[in-house]
């Protein structure tokens, strides 16, 4: 073999076995120590991933092998235990089932494993713009908004009835919905699920009554409840003051009476106040129902003059009359 050929291969081969050796020397000094079999735990994991809400089944399970060291607590070693237990998170294949993962025994699949105790979850009908453009996901925290009208004005006002509201699912689904790249993105549902008290379920049965509640969505950083007042229609109109009326009389200077006799008193009798009817109209804008209620005063029908004769020739007869 030519020598020119044979000491350049030497060259090369030295060179990459010293490259080999540094890079090893590199990974044990900043890498994790290589386990031993004498150190490893049996843990489950997940064997596929698994949506919120849903039971374990025993193909969703398998058996993995981790350091002793890295084994966190409330782990299982044998997936019959899991069999039929309810995951309150989602979980990823690969991940670790754990208690603090996982609903009580017993707890039935579905929604009804996602609720609190002392807490309900109701369902209330949204449209694209009530739903915040249709963008809200489940675990967002909004706040809810509703026109409502003044028993003393009977002008709409507009108020925000609850605050830090859950949502549980969107539709039918308890888990935000992220399509693959390339794939569209699902229509907005009609139907939003809230995680509610018992008092506030009250609240939103009441105000649904007067129309579609409007959602606002809150950042995910933001939990505080404040005090937010009512806002008048009458302040949209920036307060506006009645202004005089032109026809009223100015008050009449009168002179003061003198050798006045005995008092008498006199009773004064109260003005007939008009009777009034309330109507209420319903307001249909932008898919949006409100309901307004006006009062009316009521028109006696005509009576006749008298001396007038009435056309009794052409006046319906009702029956029982003659």
């Amino acid at each position: 073999m030519n020598m020119k050929t044979v000491i350049p291969l030497g060259l090369a081969i030295i060179l990459g076995l010293v490259a080999a050796i540094m890079v090893r020397n590199a990974i044990s000094r900043h890498g994790a120590p290589v386990p031993t079999s004498t150190n490893l735990v049996a843990v489950v994991v997940a064997n596929a991933d698994v949506d919120q809400g849903k039971a374990l089944a025993k193909e969703d399970l398998i058996v993995a092998k981790v350091p002793a060291e890295m084994a966190p607590g409330h782990v299982f070693s044998d997936p019959n235990q899991l069999v039929g237990r309810v995951v309150l998170s989602p979980l990823s294949k690969g991940q670790t089932v754990m208690e603090t993962l996982l609903a009580p025994t017993g707890t039935g699949s579905g929604l009804q494993a996602l609720i609190p105790p002392g807490m309900r979850a109701v369902t209330i009908e949204v449209n694209e713009f009530s739903s915040v453009g249709g963008m809200l996901e489940p675990g967002c925290h909004v706040d809810l908004i509703a026109n409502l009208n003044d028993p003393k004005t009977h002008e709409a006002v507009c108020r925000t009835i609850l605050q830090n509201v859950k949502i549980t699912a969107i539709g039918r689904s308890v888990t935000p919905s992220h399509p693959a790249e390339g794939q569209p993105q699902p229509p907005p549902s009609n139907s939003i699920t809230l995680l509610l008290t018992p008092r506030q379920v009250q609240t939103l049965q009441l105000a649904a009554m007067t129309g579609r509640p409007w959602f606002a969505l809150r950042s995910g950083r933001d939990d505080k409840e404040i005090n937010i007042p009512a806002m008048p229609i009458a302040e949209l109109r920036g307060n506006e003051k009645e202004s005089p009326d032109e026809n009223a009389q100015a008050p009449v200077a009168t002179a003061p009476v003198t050798n006045a006799g005995p008092f008498t008193p006199v009773t004064e009798v109260a003005p007939e106040q008009p009777k009034t009817e309330r109507h209420t109209v319903t307001i249909i804008r932008g898919g949006v129902e409100t309901r307004q209620v006006f009062v009316v005063p009521v028109v006696p029908a005509p009576q006749p003059e008298p001396g007038s004769t009435v056309d009794t020739d052409n006046a319906p007869v009702f029956p029982g009359t003659k």
